[in-house]
């Protein structure tokens, strides 16, 4: 009897402890400076490298609060950009579920997380200038915009157990850029905002 016992557990002890104590997951800005870095601009007839542009990119991270328990099959969500419309009051201009790639790792498969993750959220570059972002499905959202612009955007980790609240974040840029860090700071801004009604 003590065998079989002890096999059940073996066998059923992850599900019950994700029944127990599931997953909790929660989603950040992973830090509003963004990270410097350069990218190879590429010819797509030849497939050749044109230049090299300087650029930031920016991060979102989802934490596993309870890290006991495995998250399993966890995406980051792209749900909802937001453009001020005449008047300055934000509306949507996409709505949809757009997967969004995890950091140095462009993966169609989700992330199983026992403690945290990052992923790709959008860059902005020298030359070109632009800002890009990073769905794993190009062509599935507004993926490339030219400053100056102010847009909302809403994320949302989602794994086989679990959710995360709502995070809204408000991207600027006057469309100037600067190699000095600080300066850059000011020309573009990433911050946490509140969810407006519908996201």
């Amino acid at each position: 009897m003590a065998t079989v016992l002890a096999v059940f557990v073996a066998l059923s002890g992850s599900r019950l402890r994700h029944w127990l104590t599931p997953p909790q997951l929660t989603i950040t800005l992973a830090n509003a400076e963004g990270f410097p870095a350069t990218l190879y601009i590429f010819n797509r007839e030849t497939n050749e490298a044109q230049h090299q542009t300087n650029g930031i990119w920016y991060h979102v991270r989802v934490d596993n609060k309870i890290r006991s328990t495995t998250a399993t099959g966890v995406h980051i969500f792209l749900i909802l950009i937001e453009a001020p419309d005449a008047s300055g009051e934000f509306k949507p201009i996409w709505e949809g579920y757009a997967k969004l790639g995890c950091r140095h790792e462009p993966n169609l498969e989700p992330k199983d997380i026992g403690y945290h993750a990052e992923c790709d959220l959008c860059h902005v570059l020298k030359d070109p200038r632009e800002v890009r972002f990073s769905p794993l499905i190009k062509g599935q959202v507004p993926d490339t915009f030219i400053g100056p612009f102010k847009i909302g955007v809403t994320l949302q980790a989602r794994d086989i157990e679990a959710e995360s609240d709502l995070l809204r974040l408000e991207i600027s840029w006057d469309g100037e850029w600067s190699d000095d860090r600080a300066e850059m700071k000011r020309h573009f801004v990433v911050k946490a905002a509140g969810a407006r009604g519908g996201a």
